[in-house]
């Protein structure tokens, strides 16, 4: 069945990715880690900031950001 992840690309990009299906999508540039908690995609940036990405309903994608925290 599989399940979602995300990583950071040596590119800076986050990238939400299916175990069995790969790379879905690529957002938020500047990106140092990421981390899935729930239906969202925390992730801080280089600038030191946090960025909050909600998983959208069919898990293909992100919105937003829909909070950021400097």
């Amino acid at each position: 069945m599989g399940s979602l992840g995300v990583r950071v690309l040596p590119s800076g990009y986050c990238q939400l990715y299916h175990t069995r299906k790969g790379g879905m999508s690529t957002f938020c540039p500047g990106a140092q880690q990421a981390i899935i908690n729930g239906g969202e995609v925390h992730v801080t940036m280089k600038s030191g900031s946090v960025q909050i990405y909600r998983i959208n309903q069919s898990e293909t994608g992100v919105v937003g950001p829909v909070r950021t925290f400097t």
